[in-house]
């Protein structure tokens, strides 16, 4: 299978591909330099890349779930039940019990239910190269395509079916194929839309929301590549970019980067399996410790609103505050609830993904299952939405929830 790789974790991901026996397509100079590829500039079968603010990787194209699940174990992996590039026939606004938007009877699925909705446009006969449908008679390209030569060669390809009123997009992997085997899939395309045949259409859509654990694995993986990768490599490229290259092109170490991401208040991003992001209310810095290795923040959060406090199911009055500590070699948070006198209102503990540090914020992934501790009862909570989402959390991860919890309740 031919992969094409992009993104902050290119280098890591290419070893990782290259060691399992795929193929790496449309390397960039400077993967290429690394790994002393060859150029080869050929249509991948799959691209792998950046997702939303370079915390997940997205897999469009073959099916690679199977990889990817084992390579990211510690990590959530949700492969769309819905095709991208599939034309899908809905019902009252839904598919799959899905929200689509726009509400089209029939529609070409742009964007798969990342976010709990499925975004439609209208039907296109789509290929490895171009999509073609009906319309003025124009030719557009993807934003990948730049060469003002590159789009003249496609544009004379597309023309002659421009002027028979279809409109053409020409996709990313089209510079890489000649112009008999753009011709012949225009063609095909042009037949598939006349005759609404869009049944074997569609490409694999998996996203990969990459924890702190695996973010360290994959930087171990770049450090056999680049000897000089710090720890904490990705996730401070998350933040930082040229400083992450000065420092390691000078040896030092991460603790100045580190140190610059804890702020005197910090958010607190809690990511759910289904993709879902909370913000919880920030909380202002009492304690920090960093080293090369781990940090630990200590946070103090005081409520100004009443209310119920979610899983202790006691009163939250105003003047109440929480001590929280977010250590990026636990997986889990204590949160100790105290009324405004210092006394102990309840403690909840969150089991999470290791904490990571962002600008200003911390972020880890929810693992659904917490435990909570009321006067001497300790009890475990949401173990029913721990099983709905099993398969993204994966099994290695769902063996590990019940040790922590085990751990935890021996703390509690």
């Amino acid at each position: 299978m031919k992969v094409r790789i992009r993104g902050i974790y290119a280098t890591a991901l290419t070893k990782l591909f290259l060691d399992n026996g795929f193929e790496i397509v449309q390397a960039t100079p400077q993967i290429s330099e690394r790994f002393s590829l060859p150029i080869k500039d050929e249509p991948s079968d799959v691209t792998v890349k950046d997702g939303n603010d370079k915390g997940e990787l997205i897999s469009i194209g073959e099916d690679i779930y199977s990889f990817l699940r084992k390579t990211f174990q510690t990590s959530f992996v949700w492969k769309s039940p819905v095709k991208l590039y599939s034309v899908i026939e809905t019902n009252n606004c839904k598919f799959m019990d899905y929200q689509v938007e726009p509400c089209l009877d029939k529609g070409l699925v742009v964007k798969p239910p990342t976010e709990g909705r499925v975004i439609l446009s209208s039907p296109k006969a789509v290929g490895k190269y171009s999509m073609v449908w009906r319309g003025d008679g124009k030719t557009f390209f993807s934003e990948h395509i730049r060469d003002r030569g590159e789009k003249a060669r496609l544009l004379s390809i597309s023309i002659p079916f421009n002027k028979k009123g279809y409109n053409v997009k020409w996709r990313s992997n089209a510079p890489f194929a000649n112009n008999i085997v753009l011709k012949e899939e225009l063609e095909k395309l042009a037949m598939r839309f006349d005759n609404d045949d869009f049944k074997q259409q569609g490409e694999d859509f998996i996203k990969v929301t990459v924890s702190l654990e695996d973010k360290i694995m994959l930087d171990e993986i770049r450090k056999k590549v680049l000897p000089n990768t710090i720890k904490f490599h990705h996730m401070l490229k998350m933040s930082f970019s040229n400083e992450v290259d000065e420092i390691e092109q000078t040896s030092m170490n991460n603790e100045e980067l580190l140190d610059k991401l804890i702020t005197e208040y910090m958010k607190i991003e809690h990511i759910k399996p289904d993709g879902r992001k909370f913000e919880l209310k920030e909380g202002k810095v009492i304690y920090k410790e960093v080293n090369s290795d781990y940090y630990i923040v200590r946070l103090m959060r005081v409520f100004s609103r009443e209310g119920i406090y979610d899983g202790l199911n006691v009163k939250k009055e105003e003047g109440d505050y929480d001590i929280v500590e977010f250590d990026s070699r636990k997986w889990y948070q204590i949160h100790r609830y105290y009324n405004k006198d210092g006394k102990l209102k309840g403690i909840y503990v969150n089991i999470s993904t290791p904490p990571e540090l962002l600008r200003g914020k911390l972020r880890y992934l929810d693992l659904e299952v917490d435990v909570v501790k009321v006067g001497d009862e300790v009890r475990i909570i949401d173990l029913e939405e721990l099983e709905k989402n099993k398969e993204i959390i994966g099994e290695t991860m769902y063996k590990k929830i019940f040790t922590i919890i085990e751990e935890v309740k021996k703390i509690l």
